[in-house]
């Protein structure tokens, strides 16, 4: 996405407080417009350790809820759906929006499913566009459901 009137910091300062990371590329010499990439952020205890034949520990990833991270999103695919991916859910987008929101309200946000003026017009719209289809027309599935979160379903 591309995020404008807005500076670098107050991007990172709402992905900490929301609890997701970021991929800032800032676009211009003033400082103010960035191609943006969230990130969920997997924490420890998203993993356990274990013991390979030869002594040596690694970090495997819990295959059921803990391993989930913060906003875990599912795949949408046909034959796939339900397994996670790295990628944040459409709350943890709608948190980390109103999170640079409170901050600054007059921000942009150009991303693939719509362009976010400001905070008004973001929280105008944005319900509307957890509802949007994003599996196959042979199993539809809206933004909102295409996740594990607690807000899963709720497009509000």
């Amino acid at each position: 996405m591309i995020a404008t009137n807005v500076s670098r910091e107050i991007l990172e300062s709402a992905a900490q407080k929301v609890g997701v990371s970021l991929d800032v590329t800032t676009l211009n010499q003033k400082g103010t417009r960035h191609r943006v990439k969230v990130n969920s952020a997997p924490t420890d205890v998203n993993y356990r350790i274990a013991t390979a034949k030869d002594g040596r520990t690694y970090p495997v990833r819990y295959s059921d809820e803990r391993g989930d991270a913060p906003y875990q999103r599912e795949s949408v695919g046909y034959s796939s759906a339900g397994r996670r991916v790295s990628a944040v859910c459409w709350h943890g987008f709608r948190d980390f929006f109103r999170a640079v929101y409170a901050e600054n309200p007059g921000a942009t946000f150009r991303t693939a499913v719509d362009t976010w003026k400001n905070a008004e017009d973001f929280e105008a719209r944005f319900p509307a566009s957890g509802q949007r289809n994003i599996g196959p027309r042979i199993a539809p599935v809206s933004m909102a459901d295409a996740c594990r979160c607690p807000d899963r379903g709720y497009a509000g």
